[in-house]
């Protein structure tokens, strides 16, 4: 029953040319040409790594210091203006502007609106840089205590 199948198979297999090996001049030519790639790879990272290297040596000097850092001592009872990313937490006629931030985890803080506090998630980078910087301010004392999550909140109030 296979057999005549087998057979037919075998017939054309016979009939396909024989697979060509690969001549070894062209294998010692596309390794050699390999080579040279890998060895101007390597060139081109080594400068583009000593490029950086020179830019960060340039900017270590270049450190500006935090919003709040040139206000901590200046004035003690001076209100601090919020980032201009949290403009949006509030009502527009709101004076008075708390946040309690959570300490040790900056993607999370809780902002006091209509008598209670909300929890806002901060998923910006550079938001994050500030509300750790905020963590300089000094606290206030909130109108209604902040959620118990088992760590004390550094409530901040904005003016």
């Amino acid at each position: 029953m296979f057999r005549p199948l087998l057979t037919a198979c075998l017939l054309a297999a016979s009939a396909l040319p024989a697979l060509a090996l690969p001549d070894r001049h062209d294998d010692k030519e596309r390794r050699r040409e390999w080579k040279e790639e890998q060895k101007e790879d390597r060139r081109y990272w080594k400068e583009h790594d000593r490029r950086e290297r020179e830019y960060w040596k340039e900017r270590k000097g270049d450190h500006h210091a935090h919003r709040y850092d040139e206000d901590r001592d200046h004035d003690r009872d001076r209100r601090h203006v919020a980032p201009p990313w949290m403009n949006g937490y509030w009502r527009a006629g709101e004076t008075r502007r708390y946040v309690a931030l959570v300490p040790g985890d900056p993607s999370r803080m809780y902002v006091f609106l209509d008598g209670r506090w909300v929890l806002r998630r901060v998923r910006d980078p550079r938001a994050r840089l500030d509300l750790e910087g905020a963590f300089r301010l000094p606290m206030a004392p909130p109108p209604i205590a902040p959620p118990r999550i088992g760590l004390d909140l550094h409530v901040v109030l904005f003016n």
